[in-house]
């Protein structure tokens, strides 16, 4: 498992060195310091984390109706919960069992993409690349601002899982940190889609998407399998890492478009106007428009 951990890390933190150096026109050097850098990234972390939390004092109607149908749908899949159990887990097994599933159970695993991310910021920060260490610390962030989220949830319903609870998807035990009690929302679910929403849309290739999205869900299924999470803990962590990661993707887009709109406004001419400029031969008279 750690020679799968550091292929892991190798493999993405390359790829990311050379999609920022051939597609993504990143100047690798810079007119701030490596202090200077590290200090923004940090209170960019701080800031979103904040807007992160409060979004929903700022939703509108659009939002509203999307959280709800979130939550709705969620209960709705939780009457498939049973069925869906009993025809795909396989009882008495393991987080890891030596098997094709240990790798996408790896992949959720949140010490693991917060290496990554960390690593890659790291690469980013000293080598002067913007793009790889952007890329690191929106991972950080996603990663953060959707486990805060994971880890007041389970608190707050004590989900049972499904090996804890052989007949009956709907028993909860909230207030206790208890592990067995820790079924809602399935973390892994929140880490992997995190991991790959963030990875897949800043890569921003077609084959990028193809990969990362479908294995963040065998993740999914590897937690069904294994017998620890009910399909609504799957669906629900799904919808959470996704829009946690788009979160911090939008939030980073917005801050792009403010920087671009503010160079636009300072680099505006402020209106005509005649120059006069001394000469070997004389003066040199011109107006400008």
């Amino acid at each position: 498992m750690k020679n799968l951990f550091v292929l892991f890390t190798a493999i993405f933190v390359i790829n990311s060195t050379l999609l920022s150096d051939s597609t993504k026109s990143i100047k690798l050097k810079t007119n701030t310091t490596i202090w200077q850098d590290f200090t923004k990234d940090l209170g960019i972390l701080a800031t979103d984390w904040g807007a992160y939390l409060t979004t929903p004092l700022r939703m509108n109607g659009k939002d509203v109706f999307m959280v709800s149908s979130l939550f709705i749908g969620t209960i709705i899949s939780s009457a498939a919960d049973l069925e869906i159990r009993n025809k795909v887990s396989r009882r008495g097994y393991n987080t890891y069992n030596g098997d094709f599933w240990d790798v996408p159970t790896f992949y959720g695993y949140v010490q693991y993409p917060s290496i990554l991310g960390g690593a890659m910021y790291g690469v980013g920060l000293f080598s002067r690349n913007k793009w790889i260490r952007t890329t690191g610390r929106q991972l950080i962030q996603a990663l953060i601002y959707g486990g805060t989220i994971t880890i007041g949830m389970r608190y707050l319903t004590g989900r049972k899982r499904p090996f804890t609870s052989e007949k009956n998807q709907y028993e909860f035990k909230a207030f206790e940190s208890n592990g067995d009690l820790a079924s809602f929302p399935s973390g892994h679910m929140v880490v992997a889609m995190t991991t790959s929403t963030i990875l897949a849309e800043r890569i921003d290739t077609w084959w990028a998407r193809a990969i990362l999205y479908p294995f963040a869900f065998l993740t999914g299924y590897a937690r069904l399998y294994n017998d620890k999470h009910w399909i609504s803990d799957i669906i629900f962590g799904a919808a959470l890492g996704y829009g946690s990661a788009k979160f911090v993707l939008n939030q980073e887009e917005k801050r792009e478009k403010e920087k671009l709109k503010s160079g636009l406004k300072s680099g505006k001419k402020k209106g005509g106007g005649f120059s006069i400029i001394p000469t070997g031969n004389g003066i040199n008279i011109s107006y400008k428009f």
